[in-house]
């Protein structure tokens, strides 16, 4: 039996878990059992709740700032040589200590800064196979390249960009951002197309970003009928209860992917943020994209991709007092829905030559 490890960063449910959780799906249903661990958790627990608590103020706050120090880091030209000593000092020898108690066989890197981790202890550890499973539309230089076996690629751009870097293409799979097999891929007939509209609004499942703002400039006139995803926000969540308005509904978090797929089987479209998994979740389901607000760093640049491939619709400009009108031209446009889907059903067909559970089996 394979000893298969997962890794994550933070204890926050952000992509990079629900990747992972992904991963796990896909291998316990070819009966195979893998652990996720969260080095910085593993190695430092009190200080990650702080640290989480703190990133989450720190781009809600002073999105500026951050996007500042993410493009600075983490953005450019990747360069083999770049070293991050702080990191190393950090958690180099933790993540020995792991690799000592678990001996993986292989290791799923979810996180840029495992990756890198792993990227250069990986000499020490030749039989250990190592795998990039990036989460986002952009790959920042953070994430190891040269001694990472495989990569699972989430769009052929980023594809072609791993291989200018010097990756051999025989080792990138065209897998998109594994999303958990409940999303099973919908068709375009199954969305409503006919008024009430209903649309999904999420910020995230931490509730973080311009939600707030948008529910509260919502004036329906009946055509459409939202449904605010709160996540963890009470605030906004007991916000949208007190409206008591019959075309704005307020939905809990919802622990549960099965009423997440049920509610995206319901809906006509989603508000979000350019997420990588909320994004790759909704093209699974063929399910029109709307961007109200991106958070600084790796939503921005997703969001920059995504528009060039005109996967999504950016509505950042609109204003919502035109937004219910514009969305509900959309759905009435053939012209658009059909242009819609075109793009989709190409993104789409990127990704399928090769079906995640087939490349799992194959590496396993």
């Amino acid at each position: 039996m394979k000893n298969i490890l997962i890794f994550p960063f933070l204890s926050i449910s952000t992509g990079h878990h629900h990747v992972a959780d992904a991963l796990q799906a896909e291998l316990e249903s070819q009966g195979l059992a893998s652990e996720k661990i969260d080095i910085f958790s593993h190695a430092y627990r009190r200080l990650e709740k702080l640290s989480s608590e703190a990133y989450l103020k720190w781009i809600q706050y002073f999105p500026k700032t951050y996007n500042g120090i993410y493009r600075l880091l983490a953005c450019g030209r990747y360069q083999n040589d770049k070293r991050y000593p702080m990191y190393e000092w950090l958690f180099t020898q933790q993540m020995r200590h792991i690799l000592k108690e678990k001996q993986p066989d292989i290791a799923f890197c979810t996180h840029a800064l495992p990756s890198y981790l792993l990227n250069r202890l990986k000499p020490e550890y030749p039989n250990m196979t190592v795998v990039n499973v990036y989460t986002d539309f952009f790959v920042n230089q953070l994430w190891g390249r040269e001694n990472i076996n495989f990569h699972f690629s989430p769009i052929v751009d980023i594809k072609k960009q791993l291989m200018s870097e010097g990756i051999d293409p025989k080792n990138i799979y065209m897998t998109g951002i594994p999303v958990h097999r409940m999303f099973e891929a919908g068709s375009a007939d199954t969305c409503q197309h006919h008024p009430p509209y209903t649309i999904i609004i999420t910020g995230g499942s931490m509730g973080v970003g311009g939600i707030l703002k948008w529910v509260q400039d919502l004036s329906p006139e009946g055509n459409i009928l939202y449904k605010i995803l709160c996540g963890q926000n009470e605030k906004l969540y007991c916000y949208v209860k007190s409206l008591r308005h019959p075309f704005i509904e307020a939905i809990p978090y919802l622990h549960s992917k099965a009423e997440m797929n049920r509610l995206y089987e319901q809906a006509s479209g989603i508000m979000t943020k350019p997420g990588g998994v909320t994004i790759s979740e909704c093209l699974q389901k063929r399910l029109p994209v709307f961007i109200y607000h991106a958070l600084p760093g790796q939503e921005e640049m997703n969001l920059n991709l995504l528009k060039e491939r005109k996967l999504v619709t950016d509505m950042r400009n609109w204003g919502m007092q035109k937004a219910e009108e514009r969305m509900a031209a959309f759905f009435q446009s053939n012209k658009q829905m059909k242009e819609y889907e075109k793009h989709v059903n190409g993104y789409l067909a990127e990704i399928s030559d090769r079906k995640i559970e087939d490349v799992l089996k194959r590496m396993i």
